[in-house]
């Protein structure tokens, strides 16, 4: 079967899964990682902890001492890999993802998936028949008390969440995440998190939010977009989600979650707090989340309901900013 994929090209898609797991069965998933900072370094480490062979990295820092060879662009890199993680910032996301699913390459991008409505309407053109796996970065997804609280959730009626770190933290060493051009703003930094976590806990698979409201307050010098935000709204089995950040000041992270529901209710006291700040619960999220990136590509086959809500969750945020950028 042949999908088009835009701009006059198309993958055969049968030939190139089989021939994709065919290669991967008698070798190591070979994976380019693109961008080399904290992210770019967590994804080496687990990359290799799962069994992956990293063969390069694309940096424009030409001095990197990383003990692979480094590549000035993607597409140099690609010819040479099965797969990509990404981990560059937001702005550049959705170009480099493109580009990768283009190539017929499985792709793990950090959130955000895209920052724009332009982005995501690309993104909607392909991925809605990408002929290769694509995971997102929501890392809260594999914190372990979340998985153990997530099964106990019985019929929710309510779920809130916000996600708060001070964007003086946020932007340490990392100045682009003051600039709603570059990082999205605050419903794409630390939002998207919140968000899709809500979705996820919810078990929505793609539906849309009814009635969705937004909410954006706290303008400061620190940064061009307000650093106060939340968007709620209801899905239709009557869930009712709100989800929000909070960036203000230099505070460290915190998961502010609750959930209302008949069996699972949170805060629950037999559950650990799934604390965002600990290097511990860091290093097991990004564990499963890159073991779990691994095992799609090596079998090749993507998953369309989780493309779903990783589409609809993003275009929730763009129209709750355009709701917030538009006043009452």
């Amino acid at each position: 079967m042949r999908f088009f994929l835009g701009d006059g090209m198309s993958v055969d898609v049968a030939g190139d899964r089989s021939e994709n797991k065919r290669k991967l069965r008698s070798n190591s998933l070979r994976v380019g990682v693109i961008g080399f900072g904290e992210a770019g370094q967590i994804h080496l480490r687990h990359l290799q902890a799962a069994g992956a062979q990293v063969v390069g990295i694309v940096s424009r820092r030409r001095k990197l001492k990383a003990g692979f060879p480094i590549y000035e662009s993607l597409s140099l890199l690609l010819p040479k890999v099965d797969a990509v993680t990404i981990a560059v910032p937001n702005h550049l996301h959705a170009a480099l993802c493109l580009e990768a699913i283009r190539a017929g390459k499985t792709v793990f991008v950090e959130k955000p998936l895209c920052i724009t409505a332009h982005e995501l309407a690309q993104l909607e053109r392909i991925l809605s028949s990408a002929p290769v796996p694509v995971k997102v970065g929501f890392r809260l997804r594999w914190n372990p008390s979340l998985r153990m609280l997530r099964r106990r959730l019985c019929r929710v009626r309510r779920i809130s969440c916000i996600y708060r770190l001070g964007i003086e933290r946020l932007a340490a060493g990392k100045g682009w995440t003051r600039r709603q051009t570059e990082s999205g703003g605050s419903f794409f930094t630390l939002g998207v998190h919140a968000l899709d976590l809500a979705r996820w806990l919810a078990g929505a698979q793609g539906e849309r939010l009814s009635n969705l409201q937004a909410f954006a307050e706290h303008q400061d010098p620190s940064a061009d977009f307000p650093l106060v935000v939340s968007l709620s709204g209801i899905l239709p089995n009557g869930i009712s989600i709100l989800a929000g950040a909070d960036l203000r000041g230099d505070a460290p992270f915190e998961l502010d979650l609750s959930i209302e529901a008949q069996e699972g209710c949170y805060p629950d006291p037999s559950l650990p707090a799934p604390d965002p700040e600990d290097e511990h619960a860091e290093e097991i999220e990004f564990r499963g989340l890159i073991a779990d990136f691994v095992e799609a590509a090596q079998r090749c086959e993507p998953n369309p309901e989780e493309i779903l809500d990783y589409l609809q969750c993003h275009r929730e945020l763009i129209r709750a900013r355009e709701l917030t950028a538009s006043g009452p």
